[in-house]
């Protein structure tokens, strides 16, 4: 880009009005009411101002403004107001310096494991975004809240953030679910006198939600000392990086506490509540554990936090799935082999069963298991002792077994598949591990979490699931579970054509598509019409039917469209 090109001027015409952006491209700019003016601005007098760029294309501009007859120089960042006129220079290159830094925090934001260190990058990586002086996350505790980190731009900690603890502003965002854009505090009515703006020199302010499955979980603050403007794609971009850091403070709002292990069962649901409960009580002792629950619901995940909460979690927990093994050879992976056992045996072999010694052996999908095996297993844990096929001596082993099913038990051994002894053995603890549709408050954190492990995996930008998406989520019966979970977001990560992930993109089945408007026909060259007149015509149509479903309410439109009230009045003009 050429240096001409280089600086951007925004105008912001009155107090509360949207901020026009202008780049730079003519040496001299006129502003004024006046029909000979560059631009015209109906509430500025004819000959308001005159912009001056130096014949050296540097990053500095001449402001000549009538009313005053004095000239002020302005660099980027620098504003002067006359007339109720406010005019401000920004440099694109700071410009690129706000899109660099989103992404940074977007790549640390990712890597981070930590929930409180992640929201202390949040906090200073949206200031950097923004280019705000100070902010904040704030965490909803029931109808109170907290500040979990404020910082101001140079990094410090903001000694005055008690004062949004009686913020109308907070108060506000965090019972409405809706955002606040303030671009000058004291030009309104109901914020002008709140104890932030006095306390902190606040000029102008930006509250976002931070929503969860319909509820709000907190709020990100942003505030500046001088009148604030933002741009639409950079107040896009700052909602996409408050979207994406829900699950961090859904991890803030957990109980304290929580045993190592249970801490990777993700969800705020009285089920999962139970269920770290659970694994809190369980996992510190030797007792074997009986999972029960359905297909893809998340067995082997509880068994290794059980494992990881116990005495044992120093060495790795040794798995199997019985399913997947044919009878044949589950002796030998279960129990091993000396060297000539059998044709094809050209070495000694540990089996699973000897490696989890002082550990932990999980078999996934015991009622699986053929009967001359159970027989065999049932053996081991009354003896504590293994022999591998072949082998005259036996070997002791000391290893914690917990099994998982999808099946029932009783049921199995009522038919004759499964041994009651074997299973009075196995059922000293049985867990229910729930299904999806048993957990229906959790499906909007685990999808978000979901979406940013295959957007760290798969190496894509970070997305944010809109209000309808969520719907989708909420209403889909999810017969495969959490798996069927992950499957979903891993390809809407990669499928969506926006950031913002929508119903259509995830994929599942029954969802009807958007109503669209209808398009003109094309039969002739002579009828074509030039595509940005269509797309106008397209869009004003939509957005008009959207007010029309919305009974006329221009707000709750722009809701639903996930646009400000602004942008709507422009696309209906």
């Amino acid at each position: 880009m050429s240096r001409s090109h280089s600086l951007v001027l925004v105008i912001l015409p009155a107090r509360g009005a949207y901020p026009l952006r202008l780049p730079l491209t003519k040496r001299i700019t006129s502003i004024g009411s006046d029909a000979t003016a560059d631009v015209r601005l109906a509430t500025a007098p004819p000959r308001w101002a005159v912009v001056h760029r130096g014949a050296d294309d540097g990053e500095t501009v001449e402001v000549h403004v009538a009313s005053r007859g004095e000239r002020q120089n302005l660099a980027p960042g620098e504003r002067l107001e006359a007339d109720g006129i406010e005019l401000r220079l920004e440099s694109v290159a700071a410009a690129r310096a706000r899109e660099q830094a989103i992404d940074a925090l977007v790549s640390a934001l990712a890597a981070v494991e930590s929930p409180e260190r992640a929201v202390e990058l949040l906090v200073s990586g949206l200031i950097e975004a923004s280019g705000a002086d100070l902010g904040a996350v704030i965490l909803a505790d029931g109808d109170a809240y907290t500040i979990a980190a404020a910082r101001d731009k140079h990094g410090a900690v903001v000694a005055e953030a008690r004062e949004l603890l009686s913020d109308t502003i907070v108060r506000d965002v965090l019972g409405s679910g809706e955002r606040v854009q303030l671009d000058d505090i004291a030009a309104h009515s109901r914020y002008r006198a709140v104890p932030s703006g006095t306390a902190l020199r606040l000029g102008g302010a930006l509250c976002l939600p931070m929503r969860l499955d319909g509820r709000t979980l907190g709020a990100v603050f942003l505030a500046r000392h001088d009148r604030v403007a933002l741009d639409d794609h950079t107040l896009a971009e700052l909602r996409v990086l408050a979207a994406v850091a829900v699950p961090l403070l859904a991890q803030l709002r957990r109980a304290p506490a929580v045993t190592a292990g249970a801490d990777e069962i993700l969800g705020d649901s009285p089920a999962v509540h139970q269920l770290r409960g659970l694994i809190r009580r369980v996992g510190p002792s030797d007792l074997g554990a009986l999972l029960h629950g359905a297909s893809g619901s998340g067995k082997e995940l509880v068994a290794r936090a059980l494992h990881a909460a116990s005495r044992r979690a120093a060495k790795p927990m040794i798995s199997i799935n019985c399913a997947s093994v044919a009878p044949a050879l589950l002796d030998a992976e279960l129990f091993g082999y000396r060297k000539g056992a059998f044709t094809g045996a050209v070495a000694d072999r540990v089996g699973l069963v000897e490696a989890a010694h002082g550990s932990t052996l999980f078999l996934d999908e015991i009622a699986d298991m053929p009967l001359a095996m159970q027989a065999a297993l049932l053996r081991v844990l009354e003896q504590r002792e293994v022999k591998r096929l072949g082998d005259n001596l036996p070997h002791a082993v000391d290893f914690r077994l917990i099994c998982a099913t999808h099946k029932s038990l009783d049921a199995e051994v009522a038919a004759g598949r499964f041994r009651a002894d074997l299973l009075f053995r196995l059922r000293e603890v049985t867990i229910a591990v729930p299904a999806l549709a048993e957990r229906s408050e959790d499906i909007a954190l685990l999808a978000h979490a979901f979406l940013r492990r295959a957007e760290q995996q798969l190496g894509l930008v970070m997305h944010a699931l809109s209000e309808d998406a969520q719907a989708a989520l909420r209403a889909h019966a999810w017969p495969g579970n959490v798996r069927e979970l992950k499957s979903t977001m891993r390809r809407a990560a990669v499928l969506a054509d926006s950031k913002l992930i929508r119903a259509s993109d995830l994929g599942l089945p029954g969802l009807d598509g958007h109503v669209t408007a209808p398009l003109p026909a094309v039969t002739t060259a002579a009828a074509v019409e030039p595509l940005a007149t269509v797309r106008d015509a397209f869009i004003r149509d939509y957005v008009e039917r959207a007010v029309a479903a919305c009974k006329g309410d221009r707000e709750a439109a722009a809701r639903a469209l996930e646009i400000g009230v602004r942008s709507l009045y422009r696309y209906l003009a």
